[in-house]
């Protein structure tokens, strides 16, 4: 339940308040109808945020003791506990819309440092990409060899272990493609970048994913130069898509389990 809804709740119990005090102030006793009226309102409420799981409210019960001699009147210092009941709800309502209020605080200040590039609502909220915990970013320079090598040694390694992918294989990138690589990159469990060549896509992607700390895999030809001492969770040298595929698959299945606990 969102804060918007706990106010509600609040004004109803306001509300309840505001209709005891008149009640007191226009009748000397408090008869059964009118109580039993004030305990159902309440008592829904708290039927009614009990099942939301916001927070947790006993319903309100009264005691033999509570009537009066004749019972058919409720006794003073019952009421009186009726009402210190809903002052206390209230209070634990309010806390809790604070501490919603503070955790949403709390996580705009977490924003993603990609959210610049999000898509945005109308009133320009960024819409923060959910999490897919089973899908791989996937950058390699844009051709014909690199997409056959993706096909035949990164995809089947990917498939093994039951992981979907986002392949960026575009050589110009223009703002559309660099929104859907940021929401990728943000969303993705890990990113796999192929060096051959130093592609620009595909440095422009690695550093992007370098800036957020998004974990990574560098695969390279055993002909290629090592690009200085990156902070990765794999460095993966091939010679062809066999042995890409066999490497990155053992690669993959280790970091999973240490993932994991497994």
């Amino acid at each position: 339940m969102d804060t918007s809804k706990i106010s509600i709740q609040v004004d109803e119990l306001t509300y309840l308040l505001a209709r005891v005090s008149k009640y007191q102030k226009n009748n000397q006793y408090i008869y059964l109808r009118a109580f039993e009226s004030w305990q159902e309102s309440y008592n829904l409420i708290a039927t009614r945020m009990n099942a939301e799981k916001t927070i947790s409210i006993p319903a309100f019960k009264l005691n033999p003791s509570d009537y009066s001699p004749s019972g058919k009147s409720i006794k003073q210092q019952s009421l009186e506990k009726f009402v210190k009941t809903i002052n206390h709800q209230v209070n634990r309502l309010e806390e809790k819309i604070d501490e919603l209020n503070i955790a949403a605080e709390e996580k705009l200040k977490q924003t993603s440092p990609l959210a610049l590039f999000f898509h945005h609502t109308s009133d320009g909220i960024s819409m923060t990409p959910p999490l897919a915990e089973h899908r791989v970013f996937v950058a390699i320079p844009a051709g014909e060899l690199d997409l056959k090598l993706f096909w035949k040694g990164i995809q089947p390694a990917l498939e093994t272990q039951g992981l979907s992918f986002f392949r960026a294989d575009r050589s110009l990138v223009d703002d559309t493609y660099l929104c859907e690589l940021c929401q990728e990159l943000h969303s993705c469990r890990l990113a796999i970048f192929n060096l051959s060549g130093q592609a620009p896509n595909v440095m422009l992607a690695l550093g992007l994913a370098y800036g957020i700390g998004k974990p990574m895999i560098i695969v390279q030809h055993t002909h290629e130069v090592t690009l200085g001492d990156m902070n990765t969770n794999g460095h993966v040298r091939y010679t062809g898509a066999d042995d890409l595929m066999t490497s990155l698959r053992v690669l993959l299945q280790r970091l999973i389990q240490e993932a994991t606990g497994d």
